[in-house]
């Protein structure tokens, strides 16, 4: 056709090379999808071959070959087709579980047979859920090494939407049946004592009510497990075609995209049906109501009845005869203060018991041999007098040790169910938690969780029932947790140390580095979930992709956590340093002779002590200009940001700071030994000379005069102020070179 179209020199060509090329996009998606679905074929069929009690071994291979589907098919590894299928696969069960139950002989039927099968089939589907989730968190290993991995990022309730409506309306008729099974032991129980006769009547009564109330149960003609019309809003539609008009377009695509291997539903031709299930539910509602006032009431009678129990005796056949109606919720509340009177019945029998052996004894000692039955020899007589006192406190004891189970298993059953749903919600937290006002960190190691392990540590031994896999998973690495749990805190101390102590100045030169540290982005530490620690355990591997590289994450975490805490502190010892350097100038250069008060001041070694503080400044600064060069290093600053310039600035404040307090030290002492309010010695000396005919002072006291004492003061300040200009500005962008600058006119010093 195309040979001829261009032979003509047709104007359809390029619309048939268009429509050519669809078709055979088209034929080669076809044969990749049938060569994929091909095997998936001979999985469904084993699953409709064999009654659904048989079905669980199928359910893992069937999953197998879902995934295999989704790795190896270059057309079907669509999120909107794997959902198509899984839903399918759903429907298929949901037809399967309806054969093997049979619902409209579900209520009318025996009802612990009934029970059996709603039971298995709601282990039997709640297994494929969880297998589904199994195979979906291990999908990477059907990828071979270097090949993306692409995960089901969808959400599971896709899926499982209408399977999960199946499952609480099976959990809602399994409730139903198992309450009914409770009430039908009201037929058979009778009472004693004087009010028997009336507390039987009253159980008779509830129990003509209870069959009345089921009775419209077996008399409707609905089914009970129909679903179809479940709700107006559903959003899954199954229909012998995928052009019935009465699906919307959205969801005939996905069915015609999805090629259906069997339909699995059919919508009902008569939509009233939708009335028959909501005469269901409310049935359902008013047996509920109906058996809520029934428990009410025959919490009354047990009450009634027991304390009409004349001993021990009766009252453990009251127990034994209501059984399992005691675990109503309703009755066991009203029951459970009936424990405590119990045990003190029991306690009185343990009394009479040992009164009857002490007036035993004494007739003994009386009588000189032990009292016996008639026509017994005295040993054997003995013998059957203490196993007779030893059952009459046995029975009643081995009928007392089976009450604790319907408390200590309850407790248990409660800790098993809420157990899995706590573990994985605390494992699925960040591994380390902030506080929005302080910024500070804190291990994430919830109280829950060491609860958790602290219950499993003392549940191991007990024999109430194994302990729930997430519980074990979690006990099983228990070692684990301590060290990460430990290390962590050792991270953190060190993290929440630099916060706390780290100044204004020094914060904006390593935000980053805290950032990057500790992990303020998606998939940093802070994102974390301490799941995946279990899972780097149990697999075994501590880089690889499989485990996400948890723990050389951590590692790394701590490590660089680590380091910067030794780089702040090491900076921080090199500012207290240079604190210390500029301390060490604060003492007097000039003193007098021999440091005594009533000497002069000693002016012969006055170079000697200038040159040697000159000396210890220039080396003071070389030191200090070391450290703060250093400090860039630890910091990882760079030289010509403003943030380490306003850095450098803050240690040329306490250099500034040093040299002020050094020049003060030796002005005040001037200062100080030349007040004559003080009351000291004279700390100049200046000689009045006679030379005829004028009275000469030496030195000169006339301003001005060279080598005068104004010259010699003046020196003196000159060399006190002289000390700033030794050490380089360490703040190079001021414009100083160093810590001095000279005024005008006058031998002056200021600080910039």
């Amino acid at each position: 056709m195309m040979e001829l179209l261009e032979r003509v020199e047709s104007s359809y060509i390029p619309a048939f090379k268009t429509m050519l090329m669809d078709v055979e996009a088209a034929l080669t998606e076809a044969q990749d999808v049938r060569l994929h679905l091909m095997p998936l074929k001979c999985r469904l069929e084993d699953i409709e071959r064999v009654e659904f009690s048989e079905v669980k071994p199928f359910l893992l291979p069937l999953l197998h070959v879902v995934c295999l589907i989704w790795v190896t098919s270059k057309h079907y590894n669509m999120p909107v087709r794997i959902v198509v299928l899984l839903q399918e696969i759903c429907n298929l069960l949901i037809e399967q579980a309806l054969v093997y139950l049979s619902p409209e002989d579900l209520l009318k039927g025996d009802m612990e047979e009934s029970l059996g099968k709603v039971r298995m089939v709601l282990g039997i589907l709640n297994t494929f859920k969880e297998a589904f989730e199994e195979r979906r968190e291990k999908l990477h290993t059907y990828y071979e090494p270097g090949q993306e991995v692409r995960e089901w990022d969808f959400n599971s309730t896709m899926v499982f939407v209408r399977l999960d409506t199946f499952l609480k309306r099976l959990e809602m008729v399994e409730d139903l049946l198992a309450t009914a099974l409770d009430l039908m032991k009201l037929e058979k129980i009778e009472f004693s004592g004087i009010k028997g006769k009336t507390l039987g009547q009253q159980v008779l009564d509830m129990y003509e009510e209870f069959q009345e109330a089921y009775k419209l149960f077996s008399e409707r003609t609905y089914d009970c497990l129909d679903l179809t019309n479940m709700a107006e809003d559903s959003a899954l539609w199954a229909v012998e075609s995928p052009q019935d008009q009465r699906v919307p377009p959205r969801e005939r695509a996905n069915i015609s995209a999805m090629g259906q291997h069997r339909n699995v539903l059919r919508l009902h031709e008569d939509f009233a049906t939708l009335r028959w299930l909501k005469d269901f539910e409310q049935d359902a509602f008013g047996f509920q109501q109906k058996v809520e006032d029934i428990d009410r009431r025959l919490g009354t009678v047990f009450i009634q009845a027991f304390d009409d129990a004349s001993d021990l005796e009766h009252a453990f056949k009251l127990l034994d005869m209501f059984g399992s109606l005691l675990e109503r919720p309703v009755i066991a509340a009203d029951a459970a203060d009936k424990y405590s009177v119990l045990i003190s019945m029991f306690s009185r029998a343990l009394d009479h018991a040992r009164l009857i052996y002490s007036r035993h004894i004494q007739t003994e000692l009386k009588l000189g041999s032990p009292p016996v039955h008639k026509n017994m020899p005295p040993v054997a007589g003995a013998l059957c007098w203490a196993r007779e006192l030893r059952a009459r406190i046995q029975v009643p004891f081995d009928q007392f040790r089976r009450i604790p189970h319907l408390y200590q298993e309850k407790l248990y059953a409660d800790w098993s169910q809420t157990v899995s749903e706590k573990s994985q919600y605390n494992l699925t937290q960040p591994l380390i938690r902030r506080d929005p006002e302080t910024k500070l960190v804190t291990v994430n190691f919830d109280p829950q969780l060491v609860l958790v392990l602290r219950e499993v540590s003392y549940l191991s031994g007990s024999r109430l029932g194994a302990i729930p896999p997430p519980a074990a998973e979690i006990y099983s690495s228990k070692e684990s947790y301590r060290q990460l749990a430990a290390n962590l805190e050792l991270m953190v101390n060190r993290y929440n140390k630099v916060l706390k102590t780290v100044l204004e100045v020094e914060y904006p030169l390593i935000q980053e580095q805290l950032r990057l540290n500790l992990g303020m982005g998606k998939g940093e530490l802070s994102d974390v979930p301490m799941v995946l620690m279990l899972l780097a355990e149990s697999r075994g591997c501590s880089c690889t992709v499989d485990c996400w590289g948890v723990w050389d994450h951590i590692s790394m975490v701590m490590d660089d956590v680590h380091d910067l805490e030794q780089r702040i502190q090491k900076a921080k010892n090199n500012v207290e340093e240079i604190q210390t350097i500029v301390g060490s100038w604060a003492s007097p250069i000039f003193v007098r002779r021999d440091c005594r008060t009533e000497s002069l001041l000693s002016l012969e070694d006055c170079q000697d002590r200038l040159e040697q503080r000159y000396s210890l400044v220039r080396e003071s600064g070389q030191r200090i200009h070391l450290l703060v060069k250093e400090n860039q290093s630890l910091l990882l600053a760079d030289p010509a940001s403003d943030i380490w310039k306003a850095y450098v600035d803050y240690v040329d404040e306490i250099v500034l700071d040093g040299f002020f307090t050094a020049i003060e030290c030796s002005l005040k002492y001037l200062l100080e030994n030349t007040d004559p309010k003080a009351g000291l010695a004279p700390l100049f000396e200046v000689q009045l000379d006679l030379v005829i005919p004028d009275l000469i002072f030496q030195p000169s006291l006339d301003p001005g005069t060279k080598d005068g004492f104004y010259d010699m003061v003046e020196g003196l300040l000159n060399d006190i102020y002289r000390i700033s200009s030794l050490v380089p500005r360490l703040a190079e962008h001021s414009g100083f070179l160093h810590y001095q600058v000279r005024g005008c006119g006058a031998p002056s010093c200021w600080w910039q």
